[in-house]
């Protein structure tokens, strides 16, 4: 028995599964790094102070300040003033062989102190150089690993908050996996994420004007650009502007995603599923397809709402506290884009119950992206830790989209290859019976041709040949027919049979061939009866097309006109020519320098007639002339 070969919607959602099996994997790795970086072994560090009152000179730069111990992790807004980490190294960690300390994460400067002299750290104390959260294992010098040494970690608060985690002092081998799982959380994802956004962006947008789908396409591009933008912020440790430039920066890229994701769903659930019916509700726009002018008004607002959201971020830190602006700026964004996430949820909900699960790769890659920005937006807007959901999220979300749009365009394929093979079959079928009628047809042209033919020797042999010897036996039955008489008729009679074989013979072929056929047989009678023939055929091109029965007309005309110059003209000269004349016309005549006759006494007689008729079946025009000097009979064809 053939076992029957699976569906295609049961290929793609057996991939779906291995897309959503190998981003559960990668989650999962991810997740087992961050229980690493969050579980450094040696002594945990998660006490901070703050110094209210710098004065730059060391040792007295790190007094401790009036708000006393603050329990890490903390965002420490909203003040420029640093936050400071104090910690005395103990006989155990005196002890400890290379001694280090692991900062998992600062948002600025983060400076390490030793007695009040610094050994190390990223920034300098009189820069904003923005560290991006981004992990430091810094070695302790032997000479300071001493019991009661005092170590403070300065963390730099450039644009209003210090976002400081737990620290960790211990073996620097033993901290090494930890700072290396940080590494991979922090700098090594992200750096993906931004190559992945800035390869979509710059495909999207060169795409866009050659493919159908420009909407689906350009939003597509703004959120990968405005992620880009995101992940600069993380990325570019040392600006060439200020810390405030470059936060602003991550916030309107935040904006422009939280607004071009809006755009995107909306395009995708739209443009391969045209709406029903015009909006007539709110909950229309919010749940069904929208036409292709409503997207398109869509994605003019999303651009010029980046714009207006950018113009009021300026606006909002210039009429207060900066710091305070910045706050308030991340707090609205971050409600908005769970309020964003709500609604491409909500959208992918609607599009499944409507048959969306007809493409499962692309449902599962945009369920699992919404869920993963949700997921990460919780934890680190009410758990203060990191989200790694939606990182590998989006780095999968590209090839899961590519694998969708192969499978349309294989479908789209696949079903141009099935019509054209139908096409194909049908056309086969059509030519197989034209071929079959046109044979028939053939066939039925060529019996009646034979049938044609047949009866028109008949009528020619009848009229002709038949009319000449019942003539001759009706005479001789008389006994009017001399021997002289006999032997003319029976001449004339077989010179007729000779004409009609000789039209037999000719076929298809040209002018020239049928004259050169008449010429051999009249000119011995034109020679016996004494008279000269003068043959001038001119060039004249190509005339095919003489068939048996212009042939046998032509034959007819010239016969005649050649019998009655003998007979009535007594002529010593008989001239045929054919050449083209002043109208482009084939001309051919026959004249003669006989006696001549009047044509208007001659229009009762058979001859011409006769030569009229003929001359009609084959498609030319006769013309007589005659006078004392002769007659000629001539064809325009």
């Amino acid at each position: 028995m053939i076992e029957k070969p699976p569906s295609p919607r049961l290929k793609t959602s057996f991939l779906a599964v291995f897309l959503i099996g190998l981003q559960i994997f990668f989650v999962a790795v991810l997740l087992a790094a961050n229980v690493v970086a969050e579980r450094a072994p040696g002594r945990l560090i998660d006490q901070a102070i703050a110094n209210v009152k710098p004065t730059g000179a060391p040792g007295e730069e790190f007094a401790p300040g009036t708000l006393g111990a603050i329990r890490l992790p903390a965002p420490f807004c909203c003040a420029q003033t640093p936050v400071i980490v104090r910690t005395t190294l103990t006989a155990a960690d005196a002890a400890t062989p290379d001694l280090a300390l692991l900062i998992p994460s600062a948002h600025d400067n983060a400076l390490v102190y030793v007695d009040g002299e610094l050994i190390g750290g990223a920034g300098a104390p009189s820069t904003e150089t923005n560290t991006s959260r981004r992990p430091q294992l810094v070695r302790i010098p032997p000479r300071y690993a001493r019991e009661g040494a005092v170590i403070d970690v300065s963390v730099q608060r450039a644009i209003g908050f210090a976002h400081l985690r737990p620290l960790s002092l211990g073996r620097y081998d033993a901290l090494y996996p930890s700072y290396l799982a940080l590494r991979l959380l922090r700098s090594d994802l992200p750096f993906i994420n931004a190559v992945v956004a800035a390869f979509i962006a710059v495909f999207c947008v060169c795409a866009a004007p050659l493919l159908g789908a420009r909407g689906l396409l350009l939003s597509l591009a703004g959120l990968a650009a405005s992620w880009l933008l995101q992940h600069v912020w993380i990325l570019v440790t040392d600006p060439p502007w200020s810390a405030l430039t470059h936060t602003l920066l991550y916030l309107i890229g935040f904006l422009g995603a939280v607004l071009f994701l809006v755009w995107f769903f909306i395009e995708w659930t739209s443009a391969f599923e045209p709406p029903e019916r015009a909006a007539q509700k709110p909950s229309d726009l919010l749940l069904h397809p929208w036409s292709a002018s409503a997207r398109q008004r869509l994605g003019i607002a999303t651009a010029g709402l980046v714009a207006l959201g950018a113009g009021l971020m300026l606006w909002r830190l210039n009429v207060g506290e900066e710091m305070i602006a910045i706050q308030d700026i991340d707090r609205v964004l971050g409600f908005l884009g769970l309020v964003a996430m709500a609604f491409c949820l909500l959208r992918l909900v609607t599009h499944i119950l409507r048959g969306g699960m007809r493409e499962p790769i692309e449902m599962a890659s945009f369920l699992v992206v919404v869920l993963s920005a949700i997921a990460d937006i919780v934890m680190v807007r009410f758990f203060s830790s990191y989200g790694v959901l939606l990182g590998v999220a989006a780095a999968f979300f590209p090839l899961a989209l590519m694998v969708s749009l192969a499978g349309r365009a294989r479908g789209v394929f696949e079903a141009a290859t099935a019509n054209a093979e139908r096409l194909n079959a049908l056309v086969a079928e059509r030519e197989r019976e034209i071929v079959a009628n046109l044979e028939e047809l053939q066939r039925r042209e060529r019996a009646t041709l034979l049938l044609e033919e047949r009866a028109r020797i008949m009528r020619d042999m009848h009229d002709g040949i038949g009319g000449q010897l019942l003539g001759l036996v009706l005479q001789a039955k008389a006994n009017k027919l001399s021997g002289e008489s006999l032997v003319q008729g029976l001449e004339e009679s077989l010179a007729d049979l000779r004409v009609i074989v000789d039209s037999l013979e000719q076929g298809d072929g040209s002018l020239a061939t049928v004259l050169g056929a008449f010429r051999a047989r009249i000119e011995p009678r034109v020679e016996a009866a004494g008279a000269q023939l003068i043959w001038e055929i001119g060039d004249v091109g190509e005339t095919s097309g003489f068939g048996p029965d212009r042939a046998l007309q032509l034959y007819r005309i010239l016969q005649e006109a050649c019998t009655n110059a003998l007979k009535h003209g007594r002529p010593d000269r008989i001239a045929v020519t054919l050449a083209r004349n002043d109208t482009g016309h084939i001309e051919l005549s026959l004249s003669d320098n006989g006696h001549g006759f009047d044509p208007t006494h001659a229009r009762g007689g058979r001859g011409l007639s006769n030569m009229r008729y003929r001359a009609e079946r084959i498609g030319a025009q006769l013309r007589v002339a005659s006078s004392g000097a002769g007659t000629r009979v001539s064809l325009q064809l």
